[in-house]
């Protein structure tokens, strides 16, 4: 009547009976049974062999099952109570330390100012209320930078981040989880205080002093030991101790109330991502530590351009004067009229668009009455999402991270449109400052921002441009606008057409590609043929033939002088395309056949051997060739993945038989380093850092140059893991989650599943 199976990651025997048509002579139905349905009984459990890697199938697995239930609700909470044991054991297995005895990890010590006096003028009962509340505040922070609890006492608590894998970034998330306690502190404060105002209020809030707290980081090896009184046996507990752990400690005792005092290690380790000032003179003389730093505040999250380099050496921009004009010009009459203006930078990959913009804005900057400048872009990463350029252009500007608060975010937002620096005005008085926070809020969720109604958003953007352009023009850079959502698309139509948003320019980037053709993409380029339209399309032609030379002699000028014959394969070669000569150098550079230092050399025996890549997608997949395997399969994975991916997802998905866990993070710092990969921390989430790869034609010829049954399997092994960890409230609730999985499913055939999720983030199913 049946066969037997087995679950290999679970090890349970099941034998599966079939329900025939007919009931047999017992007549009474299995509740929720269906007449030709299989149901699985298991036979024997044996001893589980349980990996990370077995957890997240087995979670994919059931989750696909939810559609196939029915109304059987005893069935649905089985699925339901199976599900949450097993997120619940894959949380334990990713909280475990690595096999590493002594792993590198960021310690953070925090400790509350006056904890003593507190507890002496108020109720032992309230205490413990306050107490609770705040730490409930400030507990979430270190858990949304992925930071694990070590060690908490009534006034003080010890972190670590770094677990179960150390990876690069882990100082910079424990610096960035200080700040944010040192912010959430101020507002809990804050609300406390106002609490305590409310006629008749009797809690804890009326005596509450509003202390502070001083925070120590420092990164170091840490060793695990059994904390005392637990059993000294694998399941007691174990607590960190070391250097590592006391030089925390004692940097936390070293810093002024309110502050996060650091050390040159943790600093060094933090990538850039904070403004320091040194410690006072009286910490700088304590024992040995002559270098620690007062983190003074984070750096503001950019998408910025970054002209690309070759040996070193920024290439200059040649051939563009006449477009560079244009762009003034456009300019110019957006500060004239006081009305917006819209330019759409139209080119192929790699011809210049970003390189051109980024030279105007140099120029803009030497302007008398200097623009503000913002910048957004999301890659085409979130088509479905919408609003999701809008989103990103406000999470940027002011900052904004999934790790935030709802708290963080309007303080974020309040400060960063009243304060008066770049924007050079206050908005408190022009009564748009609530409705902005509004938007922001709805736009930071996937589920409320697809309610935004359109004329409400218009509103609110039209507004706040008249304000933020009171003194001064903006420019508003809007990267790969053509695979935008159409929301924002909508909206910025509708922007420019109603001409009341003030002299704002905005430019749009579009790259030619089949898929996204900027003609279908774009519903305003029609308008771009009226001279009189504030809608203006810029084409970026490849460079003449003398441009060309010109750029090849720059870039090749140490060889003093440069072949002739190599300046003419380079110019034929390149077909006017600025990349393709910036790459094509660099390869020969690679290959040895250009030695570059303090006097470069040529092999021209060489270059007139060598087979040169026809195109810029054959260069590029030269390129990728002749990278380690480690770093050619973490791009790889990182191409399935999408325009965004995440260094947790990446550990985790690639099978350690091909690279292994640490080939995996030195690949990632390799590839960055490189500037295939570029980490953006606006869709960081937790301890996971994200990355987006640089240039579309990068991430498209490494995908093609897996075989087509390759890329599905990785697809399916994507749509898994985004599965697992679906139950991330953060990461489920900035992005729809849903919707990635269901695509995911589609590239790798299964259309049924991906069908599935699609039905369930409610999107058209349309496959």
């Amino acid at each position: 009547m049946g066969n037997t199976s087995q679950c290999p990651a679970l090890k349970v025997t099941c034998r599966s009976v079939l329900v025939p048509g007919r009931l047999h002579p017992a007549r009474t139905p299995v509740a929720g049974s269906r007449a030709g349905a299989a149901i699985y009984i298991i036979t024997r459990v044996g001893k589980a062999n349980i990996s990370r890697q077995s957890l997240v199938e087995a979670i994919a697995t059931l989750e696909a099952q939810r559609g196939r239930v029915g109304n059987d609700q005893p069935l649905q909470q089985a699925v339901d109570t199976v599900l949450l044991v097993l997120r619940e054991k894959l949380v334990r297995i990713q909280q475990e330390p690595g096999d590493q005895t002594r792993p590198h990890l960021a310690v953070l010590v925090a400790d509350l100012s006056g904890y003593t006096a507190l507890s002496e003028r108020m109720d032992v009962e309230r205490v413990r209320s306050a107490i609770n509340a705040m730490w409930n505040v400030l507990d979430a922070v270190i858990h949304a930078w992925g930071g694990q609890i070590d060690q908490h006492a009534g006034d003080s608590l010890m972190a670590l981040f770094g677990l179960p894998q150390p990876r690069q970034g882990d100082a910079a998330r424990a610096l960035h989880a200080a700040l944010s306690m040192q912010q959430e502190l101020e507002l809990f404060n804050e609300r406390a205080r106002h609490a305590a105002t409310s006629p008749g209020d009797e809690s804890w809030a009326t005596e509450w002093p509003g202390p502070r707290m001083r925070i120590g980081v420092h990164s170091g090896p840490v060793y695990f030991a059994h904390a005392p009184g637990s059993p000294a046996a694998p399941s007691g507990r174990t607590t960190a101790v070391g250097d590592t752990v006391v030089t925390a400690r004692r940097l936390e005792k070293l810093a002024p109330e309110g502050g996060v005092l650091t050390s040159q290690a943790a600093r060094r380790s933090s990538h850039n991502r904070f403004n320091f000032i040194a410690g006072p003179e009286s910490v700088a003389a304590t024992r040995e530590e002559d270098d620690l730093f007062l983190v003074d505040s984070e750096r503001r999250v950019e998408s910025g351009y970054t002209p690309g380099t070759v040996a070193g050496k920024v290439t200059r921009l040649v051939g563009r004067t006449e477009l560079l004009d244009r762009l003034q010009m456009a300019l110019q009459t957006a500060t004239d009229s006081r009305m917006p203006q819209l330019v759409t930078i139209v080119g192929a990959p790699g011809a210049g668009k970003s390189r051109l913009v980024h030279e105007f804005e140099r120029q803009a900057r030497l302007l008398g009455s200097s623009p503000v400048i913002l910048r957004a872009g999301t890659q085409g990463a979130f088509p479905d999402l919408p609003y999701a350029l809008l989103r990103d252009l406000f999470s940027r500007r002011f900052s904004i991270r999934p790790q935030d608060s709802r708290y963080l975010v309007e303080h974020k937002l309040r400060r960063g449109l009243s304060k008066p620096d770049d924007i050079a005005r206050s908005v408190e008085t022009t009564g748009i400052l609530g409705p902005t926070i509004e938007l922001v809020k709805n736009l930071l969720d996937a589920r409320t921002a697809a309610l935004i109604p359109m004329d409400e958003a218009l509103a609110v953007m039209e507004s706040l441009s008249r304000t933020l352009t009171a003194d001064t023009p903006a420019i508003v850079v809007l990267e790969g606008i053509n695979r935008a959502d159409h929301q924002t698309l909508d909206l910025i139509h509708q922007l420019v057409r109603n001409g009341e948003s003030g002299p704002v320019l905005l430019l749009g980037l579009a790259t030619v590609a089949a898929a996204t053709d900027p003609e279908q993409m774009l519903p305003w380029l029609d308008d771009s043929e009226d001279i009189f339209s504030p809608v203006e399309r810029l084409d970026v032609p490849p460079l003449s033939p003398v441009d060309s030379r010109l750029m090849a002699t720059e870039i090749l000028g140490p060889l003093s002088p440069p072949p002739m014959r190599l300046l003419d394969l380079v110019v034929a070669e390149a077909g006017g395309n600025p990349l393709y000569i910036e790459e094509l150098v660099r390869l020969l550079i690679d290959l040895g056949v250009i030695v570059a230092g303090e006097r470069w050399r040529v092999d021209m025996d060489r270059v007139e051997n060598i087979v040169l890549p026809v195109s810029l997608v054959k260069l590029i997949e030269s390129q990728l060739a002749g990278l380690p395997a480690a770093e050619r399969r973490v791009l790889q994975y990182a191409a399935v993945f999408g325009p965004l991916c995440w260094d947790v997802a990446l550990l985790e998905l690639i099978p350690a038989e091909e690279v292994a866990e640490a080939g995996v993070e030195g690949a990632i710092l390799s590839l960055e380093l490189k500037d295939y990969l570029v980490n953006d921390d606006s869709y960081s989430f937790a301890g996971a850092q994200a990355y987006l790869i640089r240039r579309d034609s990068v991430r498209e010829a490494t995908y093609d140059s897996m075989a087509p049954a390759e890329r599905a399997s990785m697809h399916m092994r994507v749509a898994h893991w985004l599965i697992a960890n679906q139950e991330d409230a953060r990461l489920n609730t900035r992005f729809s989650i849903d919707t990635m999985i269901a695509r995911h499913f589609a590239a790798a055939g299964d259309t049924d599943r991906a069908e599935v999720w699609l039905r369930r983030a409610g999107a058209p199913v349309d496959l």
